[in-house]
């Protein structure tokens, strides 16, 4: 049975993401947020437990091999739906880390505390042969057009909870948008007055006299925060400039980063990391983003337990089994 609908489909290639409903059963999504609250040592009924002091640094937490993190990974609507979407079954999934944003801290009436969290991309960009955007280091397999990202809402979490933001329009305009980027720019960093990437002003002064439709900083373009419920999965292409508002709602914004890729079983070197990450039970994480070099991170997991139980899919996902 198809996980999109026509709509589904007609609204991802408009905007270039989608929302999965339900991606997840009840029970995985309590399970899943009860251990990342133990995991930070927070209560949720406890609200002074969620202003530890000192302050925790960030909103992400370094947890990856957790049984509730694989039993959503292993999910066959969660496969699905990104199967439908990169068009093909044989997929692995990423061992993604998780995060858990409180209600910000800071006085209401300072300023600080409505400003959005900047929009960024999590890997640099370039145009695909056929003028498609991809990335600037490549997939794993050359002959991929495009690179999708998600994120699994572990908590209902309306606009101002913190949300997940994108820019659709963007995802049509790319293409055009990249071609005027100087080559010593890199639009994955954001510069010193908070725009989106360094070089900003040096861009604008290196295009055409008709390119007034482009002289914009690309938050104008018109962030767009995408509310849902506890258990739906966004995913988006990762050419949209993405990021989150910061949460003023009374609730934490409780989610689980995951998403799929072509299985790269010909890859010994990475095949053997991930099965390590995995056996060596919330121990390692394995860097598997395609800009980056496959590795092993020192980070540890502080509490360590049994292996994570697969399902026959679940054995696929993370590459124990090829997909035949």
């Amino acid at each position: 049975m198809s996980i999109l609908s026509e709509e589904d489909r007609a609204f991802w290639n408009e905007n270039g993401y989608i929302v999965i409903h339900n991606a997840v059963p009840l029970e995985n999504i309590k399970a899943a947020e009860e251990a990342i609250w133990n995991f930070y040592d927070m209560r949720p009924d406890e609200r002074e437990s969620w202003y530890p002091n000192p302050p925790r640094r960030g909103i992400m937490a370094e947890m990856y091999q957790h049984q509730a993190l694989w039993d959503n990974r292993q999910c066959p609507r969660v496969h699905g739906a990104f199967a439908e979407i990169l068009g093909m079954e044989r997929l692995w999934t990423s061992i993604d880390r998780v995060s858990l944003s409180p209600p910000e801290h800071t006085p209401p009436n300072e300023a600080s505390s409505k400003q959005p969290i900047p929009l960024h991309w999590d890997y640099a960009l370039q145009l695909h042969g056929d003028g498609k955007p991809t990335l600037t280091q490549g997939c794993f397999d050359p002959t991929i057009p495009f690179w999708v990202q998600g994120v699994l809402y572990l908590t209902d979490t309306a606009v101002d909870g913190g949300a997940f933001a994108c820019v659709p329009d963007f995802y049509r305009n790319i293409d055009g948008w990249l071609k005027t980027l100087p080559p010593d720019i890199d639009p994955r960093v954001q510069d010193k007055d908070g725009r989106l990437f360094q070089g900003y002003d040096a861009w604008l002064e290196a295009l055409p006299s008709d390119a007034d439709s482009l002289k914009q900083d690309l938050i104008s373009y018109g962030a767009k925060p995408v509310p849902a419920k506890a258990g739906d999965l966004i995913i988006w292409h990762n050419s949209l400039p993405h990021g989150a508002g910061y949460n003023t709602s009374e609730h934490p914004r409780v989610v689980q980063y995951m998403t799929m890729f072509p299985a790269q079983e010909k890859d010994e070197t990475a095949l053997k990391l991930r099965l390590k990450a995995w056996r060596n039970s919330m121990e390692d994480w394995l860097v598997e983003a395609p800009s980056v070099k496959e590795e092993l991170r020192k980070e540890k997991e502080r509490d360590r337990g049994e292996t994570a139980k697969l399902s026959p899919l679940g054995r696929k996902l993370l590459g124990l089994d090829p997909w035949g």
